[in-house]
């Protein structure tokens, strides 16, 4: 790095998302600490269709400057595009694996003949240090093409998968020892969306949990924000907290509605909703702003909850009584010369960027804070292979991504005056070519990242002093309490791998056949190779439930057809001169809904794997204890 950018990267050093403090020595100590014998070690991530294999190769020296002199480690980058991703790491994952069974299986020849030249793990061999000229030279270990140690792992359901198949290892031991600094950086929340197992806490946090990765840091989410006109509120009398509920507001609205050169209210109100299906569905449940990860979801028919059925009447009400105008929900209304509207009251949706913009003329109310869905938790993640070198090793370089600006920003941008260029006037990064094009997601904690000129003008007012308010929107997203629900979708393809009753089939036949064949090797005075039998033990049963997919899919078409009926629905008066309200329509959808037979199928507790059953499960298991 060139000075200018040094010392516009120092001065970004040591952000701390959550603390806000600097670094001490004791922990630069720490980052720094580690065994100097010569290691190599790879490190596998997600590009750009357009990098270049020179860009990738000239980004590996530049990195090497630093974990060389810093770790005294050499690392190899390995980078493919999303689409091809995967495949490469689960075929390097099997040949790490084929290649540790042939060291065991010469370990163990070795042992017994005593004869067998050992084998050493490829990364070792070859390293060494040399004085030349009076200068310490070092030969790092060379690699022949198996080695996979470091590599990111997008969302749950990948994490879940490599931990499942014993491919990524635990960082229990790291994260409370030689690399627990990052617990500064990263929240406990993002922790906990990477931890299987364990006992939650009313803190939010898993005691005891096997932490299997490090999240980025990364602002998701945005806030749902209420404005009120100041003048208006003020000529009635009003004040934020008088207008705290959607019936409240209806008062408010009913007296600003009389103004007719102000738009009453500008955009609907919104409910958080979280659903168990992919797409948005009946079947879910409510979050609030004083929810958080280990709140209680259980997934339902949401008609059942008054808060939603109350929220679609008050909703119904605003728009029979010609309050709301729609429209963009990132600005408020402007007339043909660009002029703002006058608005009484306004849903905007934004980061935490967007009140400065309104605060002037209106008090600007959080009536949301940022969700994230189980499909945006936890991101990327690095995760350490279960064949790696030497766990400790790419702690240090993973931890060097989330907390060292300087060697987070050359991952990200590559090499300066190559790949980019920095103004040395404004500080930000320009972009001189794609020959090397990363996702900041991907990269490393986003609270390091030097802004560059391509980024949004919302992304730059979040970057904008040490990212001052993007580590504030980081802090109030509420995760998803689906998040860390270990969900099984159960098909016709997976049902044998992933779901728990056929595994628990499969675990009682295994135990009864092994006994017998046991009890056969010890009648016949034979020794039992229980890893030859378990190659050969086969089971097959058929699969006696609907498949979970099926179940979804069908529900999620009911849920659209009565979403339609909701939206089409119109007060009436039936043959007893009653009034029939939308709340009282939304009670017969209600009983088609819960009588319906693909939603009996989502509750059968008789299934241990229908969508209810596992979930009442996992919560038993590792929900919050009431004491």
């Amino acid at each position: 790095m060139k000075k200018k950018l040094l010392c516009f990267l120092l001065a970004m050093l040591c952000i701390l998302p959550l603390a806000l403090v600097g670094c001490t020595e004791e922990e630069e100590e720490e980052l720094t600490s580690s065994d100097v014998k010569p290691m190599t070690i790879t490190l596998y991530g997600i590009t750009g269709e357009g990098t270049t294999e020179e860009a990738i190769k000239k980004v590996e020296e530049e990195i090497n400057k630093y974990t060389e002199g810093k770790f005294t480690t050499h690392v190899i980058l390995r980078l493919f595009p999303e689409d091809e991703y995967y495949a490469e790491i689960d075929r390097r994952l099997a040949e790490a694996e084929a290649q540790r069974l042939a060291e065991e299986a010469a370990k163990k020849d070795k042992d017994k003949n005593k004869t067998t030249t050992e084998v050493v793990s490829e990364t070792e061999t070859d390293a060494e240090t040399y004085f030349e000229h009076g200068v310490t030279q070092v030969v790092y270990p060379t690699e022949k093409g198996t080695q996979i140690d470091i590599f990111m792992v997008q969302g749950a359901t990948n994490l879940h998968r490599y931990a499942d198949t014993k491919r990524i290892v635990k960082l229990n031991d790291s994260l409370n020892n030689s690399s627990k600094i990052l617990r500064k950086y990263i929240s406990g929340d993002m922790f906990t969306t990477v931890t299987i197992g364990g006992t939650a806490l009313p803190s939010g946090l898993y005691d005891k949990g096997d932490i299997y990765g490090v999240p980025n840091n990364y602002v998701t989410g945005e806030y749902t924000y209420l404005l009120i006109n100041k003048e208006l509120a003020s000529q009635y009398f009003y004040t934020p907290a008088d207008l705290n509920t959607l019936d409240s507001l209806a008062n408010y609205l009913d007296d600003a509605s009389k103004h007719s050169d102000y738009i009453t209210l500008y955009n609907e109100p919104t409910i958080g909703l979280d659903y168990l299906t992919e797409e948005p569905s009946l079947v879910g449940g409510v979050w609030t702003s004083a929810s958080y990860i280990f709140s209680p979801m259980i997934p339902r028919d949401i008609l059942n909850i008054s808060a939603y059925t109350n929220y679609l009447q008050s909703l119904y009400d605003y728009n029979e009584a010609g309050y709301v105008v729609k429209g963009d929900m990132s600005a408020l209304p402007t007339d043909e010369n660009g002029n703002e509207k006058k608005v009484a009251a306004a849903f905007l949706k934004g980061n935490a960027a967007l009140p400065e913009q309104y605060e002037d003329d209106y008090y600007v109310v959080t009536y949301q804070k940022p969700f994230a869905r189980a499909t945006d938790r936890p991101g990327t993640v690095f995760c350490v292979s279960a064949y790696a070198a030497n766990v400790d090793r790419c702690m240090e370089v993973i931890t060097a991504l989330q907390i060292d600006p300087e060697f987070r920003n050359t991952f990200q941008y590559g090499v300066e005056d190559v790949h980019y260029r920095v103004d040395e006037y404004t500080g930000e990064i320009s972009i001189l070519n794609q020959d090397y094009q990363m996702d900041p997601a991907d990269t490393g904690n986003l609270f390091l990242l030097t802004p560059n000129t391509s980024m949004s003008e919302e992304m730059k007012a979040l970057a904008a002093n040490d990212w001052a308010l993007g580590k504030q929107q980081y802090r109030d997203t509420i995760s998803s309490p689906y998040t860390i629900f270990d969900f099984r979708v159960i098909t016709e393809d997976n049902y044998k791998t992933d779901s728990p009753y056929y595994l628990a089939l499969y675990e009682e036949a295994y135990e009864a056949a092994k006994d017998i064949a046991k009890a056969e090797a010890k009648a016949e005075n034979k020794k039992f190779d229980e890893a030859a039998f378990k190659a050969s033990f086969e089971f097959d049963a058929e699969y006696p439930y609907e498949y979970t997919d099926t179940i979804l899919e069908n529900l999620l078409q009911l849920s659209k057809e009565m979403w339609q009926q909701i939206d089409e629905f119109e007060e009436y008066t039936d043959e007893n001169g009653k009034v029939v309200t939308l709340k009282n329509y939304i009670r017969t959808l209600r009983t088609k809904f819960d009588t319906n037979k693909w939603y009996k199928m989502l509750i059968d507790s008789e299934n241990p794997d229908s969508p209810l059953s596992q979930y009442n499960a996992w919560r038993e298991k590792y929900g919050p204890k009431v004491s």
